[in-house]
């Protein structure tokens, strides 16, 4: 059965309300056992972010021993039989660290396709940092990762921030003149050879302005630079808006605090259709909750 979303909204809420307000419960398990899925991939996650004119296709679960094959401990958001999409917490590792043993998101997914297909081939596509939060990109297979590998300027990704201290255009696109030594970003210098220099951008609107009594704070949407690990927030502190909690770019540590940097959203061509396919998902719970004194959250308009 194929059912046309009328409004956006999440996975969850739609099950909910097409099926005349089911449990949350019982919801959840439709989700779980592979009952929705859209153009023939499945939709796994009740966080998952329909828009209007989506068709979604239904099919009644009606049991099986396979379904424990589904049970997880990670937070799937979209599979099909090329890629698997999961959303990643800030703090988790995607891969392994020499330093570091505990398990990764890359060996849980592992994991997850071993019980369920026996096979746990898996490839890195696209993952936030270890600090962020945010979508997780894997390729089943060596050929399809060898082919996002000619991908990579069809990816789009939509990224949340909270940043301190006011901006000086709530909305605003600058120009950026950089030197990329290993990953490590500096303005460039006259001096610079021309050819170790590249143009950027940081483009993003504000939200929300989240101002408490004594501080500052406002929530960005941030367009692009998926790809260029910490580029983003490296433009954020040089202008002066640092991101709240960022313990790599700040002058002064943050301490314990969680970075509030997600990659809520990324578009790029589906291997099997090579069509573009949208994944979005919620921010992470007290995402904007952020100052020791009660928030105003005030709307900006544009």
């Amino acid at each position: 059965m194929k059912i046309e979303v009328k409004q956006d909204t999440i996975l969850l809420n739609f099950v909910r309300n097409y099926f005349n307000d089911i449990s949350v419960t019982k919801a959840k398990k439709m989700i779980l056992y592979n009952c929705f899925s859209m153009q023939g991939a499945s939709l796994k996650s009740p966080e998952y972010i329909l828009h209007k004119g989506d068709i979604i296709e239904y099919r009644k679960y009606y049991g099986g021993e396979h379904i424990i094959r589904e049970k997880r401990n990670i937070s799937i958001l979209y599979e099909d039989r090329d890629i698997i999409i999961v959303n990643k917490l800030s703090g988790q590792s995607v891969i392994e660290y020499r330093d570091r043993k505990e398990e990764t998101l890359l060996s849980l997914t592992k994991n997850y396709l071993k019980k369920k297909y026996h096979k746990n081939d898996l490839f890195v596509i696209f993952a936030p940092q270890t600090d962020e939060s945010g979508l997780v990109l894997f390729a089943k297979n060596k050929l399809v990762a060898d082919w996002f590998s000619h991908q990579t300027n069809n990816f789009k990704f939509s990224i949340s921030a909270v940043i301190e201290n006011s901006l000086k255009h709530k909305n605003d696109k600058i120009q950026f003149a950089v030197t990329d030594k290993n990953g490590i970003f500096s303005i460039a210098k006259e001096e610079d050879p021309k050819e170790n220099i590249k143009e950027v951008f940081l483009q993003y609107s504000t939200i929300a302005d989240l101002s408490s009594d004594n501080n500052n704070y406002f929530q960005i949407d941030i367009k692009g630079n998926g790809f260029q690990p910490y580029l983003n927030r490296f433009l954020l502190s040089h202008i002066g808006n640092p991101v709240y909690g960022d313990n790599v770019f700040q002058y002064k540590k943050q301490g314990n605090k969680i970075l509030r940097y997600c990659v809520y959203g990324m578009e790029f061509l589906r291997p099997s259709t090579n069509k573009k396919v949208r994944i979005e998902v919620l921010l992470p719970r007290n995402f904007t909750s952020i100052a020791v004194a009660p928030i105003n959250v005030k709307e900006i308009k544009s």
